[in-house]
């Protein structure tokens, strides 16, 4: 090999000077003709490149425009599909003849039990006042509104003084009542339990008479001021909340309950 190019140089000096010249820029065409096909082929690379992504950009763009058709295709069946149920239920429904409601029978026919209003005029025989009463089925012991509530004894036995003003008149009337039982009651906000004294009157509503018991509090109600719980109502009387004072207001001549009550 060597032998080969030391023989090329010795011809290639023994050429004229005009050939050499002539043969230097041939040979150097021929040395720069593969470094121009390399940067073509890297272009034609990047070209190809760049067709196959963007066809494949296309590819995924067909398939969500027809994920996306695909989808609007089920929601115009399923908007179909209501109009058709609201269409259905808009119709006029068909005339039906209702049967005529009869009269529903007064409480009165329904018991023999005295009926009640939400508020009542009740007659104490032993006070000999008639006061402003709520009939309230959600307590259990009536209660009466009084003043100077004084609790002492008597013959060994506990007894409550007390004062009752009634409507109109400024003067209270002094009771003394024989101490029954006490009860407790939570305060407002359920923080603090107080007892209250229970000793017993007659009390007349319509034509019911009998004694209760009653707990006295001190509490002033402007529209009334005595509760009727459920222990006065039970198995006697119905209450009609809508309507008030229609109970038959009787004052009694006999007055042997009022005393039985301050026994």
């Amino acid at each position: 090999m060597k032998a080969l190019l030391s023989l090329s140089f010795m011809m290639f000096r023994s050429l004229p000077v005009f050939v050499v010249a002539i043969g230097l820029p041939m040979l150097g065409a021929c040395v720069a003709q593969p470094q121009l096909e390399k940067e073509h082929d890297a272009r034609l690379d990047k070209v190809v490149s760049q067709l196959n992504q963007s066809l494949e950009n296309q590819a995924s763009a067909s398939a969500q425009l027809q994920a996306q058709q695909q989808l609007l295709a089920e929601q115009e069946k399923k908007l179909t599909a209501l109009n058709t149920s609201i269409g259905n239920a808009l119709k006029a429904p068909k005339v039906v003849e209702c049967p005529k409601a009869e009269a529903c029978p007064t409480v009165s026919e329904l018991s023999n039990k005295t009926v009640v209003g939400g508020l009542e005029n009740v007659w104490f025989p032993d006070l000999g006042l008639a006061l402003p009463a709520r009939i309230d089925t959600g307590v259990a012991t009536a209660s009466i509104d009084v003043e100077e509530i004084k609790q002492f004894e008597r013959d060994g036995k506990p007894w409550v003084r007390f004062s009752i003003k009634s409507p109109g008149n400024e003067k209270p009337e002094t009771v003394e009542r024989r101490l029954v039982r006490s009860i407790g009651i939570l305060s407002g906000d359920n923080s603090e339990e107080k007892r209250r004294p229970v000793v017993k009157m007659a009390i007349v509503i319509g034509e019911n008479e009998q004694t209760a018991e009653f707990s006295l509090s001190k509490r002033t109600h402007k529209s009334y001021q005595v509760k009727i719980g459920r222990s006065i109502l039970r198995d006697v009387m119905v209450v009609d909340v809508s309507k008030k004072n229609i109970a038959p207001y009787v004052i009694p001549d006999d007055t042997s309950d009022s005393d039985e009550a301050a026994k």
